[in-house]
């Protein structure tokens, strides 16, 4: 198979949607029409895009939120459909669209994603050549090829014989250095060639990070993307809705583990510190207390954490519960859910004159989860600190509700399974 194709994925996705739909209801129209809308919803939110469907816990996200939303279209549409026009579709229930919407958005994504890995097997990478010089990004390629089944860098162009001798099996070019491309414009143009990708495009897709290398060659592109980022509404209308929610939820969990604390080492309840947040304001970050008062270093709080810790400690470490005051945060705006996770003051001054673009991390609020969290480990050196801000700096400018909520579902999986965040 040359390329892929999403077809065969919305025909079995509107299998599904039809086959819930008429077991549910037992209107043969309503199970003709109804997936017609969840599968352009589907479409909408790009849900068989190549790139979504190596991820599950995204497809999930996008396809649920799809059809949720659809069939509360679909409310509408089929309700005037029988008031109006044709009572053969069947009255229309609101339990039934709920039930087809719980069923339906994990068995679409299911079948996506266990078909495209069916499909992958048999679809041939596209084969590159590279508009740039090889030395200076062969690793960055050789990374993107490793994870990625898609792509192939099988030619470097750096002068205009190179561009003469180009392979006839060439799927498109890919742009490494823009001045040199800018200087090949005219040849391009002759040459007629359609598929022309630019480095960062291929690179966040695949590492879904942004190397500081890469940010380096394509600096005014990157510096016009972050400049233009704000934090949008539907970011805190989220933040609010699901800080509310945890602190009903958790409040009985939070007053046992106070107690517990108290009785076993006495006041405060809280650990108290100062965090740098958005812009680089500095904000006092609490968590339910979780190490013995005696032996702190001041000047290396790491240190002796194991001696220090309490009994209940250990336990709301391991299930991130000393985690749950900081939701209180969120309600008052310090911190979102979902972000860079805030820096202590100490090594915030390390790293914001000695990492270039640090300060972009600092657009965002600061969240009780974030990209990097999940992707990435627990950061113990400088370069592991550098690898870190990457996966900070590709959430901070791929932000959006679809990203936030894919976040917030990995870190679940996390903490009950233990496994894909740090």
């Amino acid at each position: 198979m040359r390329k892929y194709n999403p077809l065969v994925l919305y025909l079995a996705g509107y299998g599904v949607l039809s086959l819930v739909y008429f077991l549910l209801s037992g209107s043969i129209g309503g199970s003709l029409l109804l997936p017609l809308v969840c599968c352009l919803a589907l479409f909408s939110f790009r849900t068989f895009d190549r790139e979504h469907l190596t991820d599950f816990n995204q497809l999930l996200v996008r396809s649920f939120v799809a059809i949720a939303l659809s069939n509360i279209i679909n409310y509408i549409i089929l309700r005037l459909i029988y008031l109006s026009f044709f009572q053969g579709f069947g009255r229309v229930r609101l339990t039934a669209l709920a039930v087809h919407t719980i069923i339906c958005g994990p068995a679409v994504a299911l079948i996506g994603y266990s078909l495209f890995s069916v499909l992958r097997r048999k679809i041939r990478p596209y084969r590159y050549a590279v508009i740039g010089g090889e030395k200076e990004i062969k690793e960055l390629l050789k990374e993107i090829e490793q994870k990625s089944d898609e792509y192939r860098f099988v030619q470097f162009i750096e002068n205009k014989d190179q561009l003469k001798t180009l392979n006839d099996e060439i799927d498109g070019i890919v742009v490494s250095d823009y001045n040199l491309y800018e200087f090949f414009q005219p040849e391009l143009a002759r040459l007629n060639l359609n598929n022309i990708i630019f480095l960062p495009h291929i690179a966040e897709t695949v590492l879904k990070r942004i190397p500081l290398k890469l940010v380096e060659k394509f600096k005014a592109y990157y510096e016009t993307s972050f400049n233009a980022i704000v934090e949008d509404a539907y970011k805190r209308i989220l933040d609010v809705a699901l800080a509310t929610l945890a602190l009903v939820i958790t409040s009985p969990i939070v007053l046992i583990i106070a107690i517990l604390i108290l009785l076993e080492d006495g006041r405060p309840i809280l650990y108290r510190q100062k965090r740098v947040g958005k812009d680089g304001k500095e904000f006092e970050f609490v968590k339910l207390r979780s190490l013995k008062q005696r032996d702190f270093d001041p000047d290396n709080p790491n240190r002796n954490i194991e001696q220090r810790m309490l009994k209940i400690g250990k336990f709301i470490r391991k299930y991130r519960l000393d985690e749950l005051p900081q939701f209180w945060l969120v309600l008052k705006g310090d911190m979102s859910v979902v972000g860079p996770r805030p820096e202590m003051v100490e090594y915030h001054l390390q790293y914001v004159n000695r990492i270039p673009y640090y300060h972009y991390r600092l657009i965002l609020k600061p969240g009780l989860t974030g990209w990097a969290q999940i992707n990435y480990q627990h950061t113990t050196t400088f370069e592991e600190y550098k690898t870190k801000l990457e996966y900070d700096l590709y959430y901070v400018k791929n932000h959006s509700i679809l990203l936030d909520l894919s976040v917030i579902l990995k870190t679940l999986e996390a903490v009950v399974f233990k496994r894909g965040a740090r």
